[in-house]
């Protein structure tokens, strides 16, 4: 971890070493964000992307002791934004499993996926911890390497935070807790999209602030 002291981490339900739920929703995901938080005795939570609206919500309700809320490039878009952006409907179950299809990793074997997963996160060799996590992901389908959570599944959680980006003012005005956005300057095509909506975002309560992160990219990974 890069963060001092003890830090936690947590994946959804579905991926890694937790089983599948039989279905996804937001308000649920973010109850599993504060019992983890409980649980562990968490001063703050970081959220990067989906994380991150499920760290707003979960700055809306902050359990006892949470201090602040740190959303990575996440949780500050809203639906049209999305649409502009040109990500699938979030409605169409159909169009968004051909999209997650798409961009899953697949690789011929371990070898393979070591060294594109080294160049992903932009080191010559992974930790064994690193390795671990990376091996938990992925599973044999056909005789080749495919991420553990099918695209179905993926599918699935993205469709449920359908309701957390509806809200997205709303949950904003009512975080109880400093919260720090994280905004990625980068790529330089879409910044204009982004930037009305994280400046509208942070707008709305005095208890947000702002930090453009001009050199980054939407993948936390690769910016640090």
């Amino acid at each position: 971890s890069f963060l001092p002291g003890r830090s936690v981490g947590v994946d959804p339900p579905g991926w890694g070493r937790s089983p599948a739920p039989s279905s996804y929703s937001y308000e649920h995901l973010v109850g599993l964000a504060v019992e983890a938080i409980r649980a562990c005795d968490c001063w703050a939570m970081v959220g990067h992307s989906l994380g991150g609206a499920i760290a707003l919500g979960v700055a809306d309700d902050p359990p006892p002791g949470l201090r602040a809320v740190v959303l990575v490039d996440g949780g500050y878009l809203e639906p049209a934004d999305h649409v502009e952006l040109g990500a699938p409907d979030a409605a169409d179950r159909e169009a968004m499993v051909a999209s997650m299809r798409e961009a899953e990793a697949r690789f011929p074997d371990w070898e393979s996926a070591r060294g594109e997963i080294a160049k992903f996160v932009g080191t010559e060799e992974l930790t064994p911890a690193t390795e671990e996590a990376f091996r938990e992901m992925l599973t044999e389908v056909d005789g080749e390497l495919r991420e553990a959570a099918p695209p179905e599944r993926a599918a699935d959680l993205l469709m449920s935070f359908t309701s957390a980006t509806t809200d997205v003012r709303a949950r904003a005005a009512a975080v109880c807790v400093p919260t720090l956005l994280i905004a990625a300057g980068q790529p330089t095509e879409s910044r204009e999209i982004r930037q009305r909506a994280w400046e509208r975002f942070a707008a709305t309560s005095h208890l947000i602030e702002l930090h453009l992160a001009e050199d980054w990219g939407h993948n936390a990974l690769l910016a640090t």
